[in-house]
């Protein structure tokens, strides 16, 4: 038969009460009382009821979390800041991979309202409307993360991609370079990568560098994506250097130019539009911009605690700033 906790408050001597405070961590209790309640705890087995508390206090401490891809390390960074901020505010978090389907994503809000979580972090695709009236029907604090809501009806953390594409492309550019390829993710399928090749389009003509539509191969986020997408990139006007979706299509992108029998970067430059780990680990390093998708999810989580909370957000949208990891995978052309 399991203990109860009026098993505990005999066992530590002390009322039901004192139990409740300490399990619920109500600063009300000294510290040797709740060493004792924590020890008879420990000794006689017993297991809160999360159901139970979760109705004295109207709230389960729980977060669900809509995460476009976990298996892209730019997510992965995202959903671990989400994570441990959560946890460190006292919140499980419920992660869920929508793999950019918006049906996954409608049904994963239903689970978060039958869960009776307590707020929502959507870090998925772009918001579409189905969504959007999900939200609405729930009625429960939702924090978007890397996703704009351009009706500014929701907080959102997100990148400042347009700049930091710019930064990125004016580094190639003082190298020399002024013709470049693209190889990225399904702009028909993933809004980011159509916002990408959009802004990489207006930039090259701002910059007066050459962006030749011919030289846009798409497939998947992935080394295999990039591995393909360079492959197939050989069959076009080679440019001097090719921006890839991230980190692993960039190493991808890597293995097809070396067993073409060239080398990056002196036949071939390559940079990364989202930095992971792997990029500081291959030869050579790779050059790419840090979004700090870790700072995104933490913040994200920071934001929908304080609403969680009660507290008023003064920001309808914070920015992130990124940065420029400068590795060896650009050639000076001027040299």
């Amino acid at each position: 038969m399991s203990a109860k906790i009026k098993d505990v408050a005999k066992k530590a001597n002390v009322s039901i009460a004192t139990v409740s405070r300490v399990i619920n961590n109500v600063p009300l209790v000294n510290q040797e009382t709740k060493d004792r309640v924590l020890e008879a705890i420990k000794e006689t087995g017993y297991r809160p009821n999360a159901i139970a508390r979760s109705l004295k206090l109207q709230k389960t401490e729980t977060v669900g979390v809509v995460i476009h891809d976990i298996t892209i390390p730019y997510y992965a960074q995202m959903a671990r800041g989400v994570q441990d901020i959560s946890m460190q505010s006292g919140y499980n978090a419920i992660i869920c991979n929508s793999d950019a389907d918006s049906k996954k994503e409608e049904e994963f809000m239903d689970l978060f309202y039958q869960k009776q979580c307590d707020g929502i972090i959507f870090a998925g695709r772009e918001l579409d409307e189905n969504v959007k009236r999900k939200f609405e029907y729930m009625n429960m604090p939702v924090i978007l993360c890397g996703v704009e809501d351009f009706d500014g009806k929701y907080s959102s953390v997100i990148n400042d991609y347009n700049q930091g594409i710019h930064a990125l492309m004016l580094y190639v550019k003082n190298k020399g370079h002024k013709n470049i390829g693209l190889i990225h993710g399904d702009k028909n399928r993933d809004y980011n990568a159509k916002k990408n090749e959009e802004v990489i389009m207006s930039t090259a003509k701002e910059l007066g560098m050459k962006f030749d539509k011919s030289c846009i191969i798409e497939n998947a986020f992935t080394m295999k994506g990039g591995y393909l997408a360079m492959k197939e990139m050989f069959k076009r006007d080679l440019p001097s250097v090719v921006i890839c979706g991230n980190d692993e299509m960039a190493v991808g992108a890597i293995k097809a130019i070396e067993e073409k029998g060239m080398k990056v970067p002196d036949d071939i430059s390559i940079v990364s539009l989202n930095s992971c780990e792997v990029g500081r680990w291959i030869n050579p390093t790779l050059t790419s911009i840090n979004h700090y998708m870790y700072d995104v999810g933490a913040i994200s989580a920071r934001l929908l605690v304080k609403l969680l909370e009660g507290e008023d957000l003064k920001e309808k949208k914070i920015i992130v700033s990124h940065g420029i990891i400068e590795g060896e995978s650009v050639k000076d052309l001027n040299k």
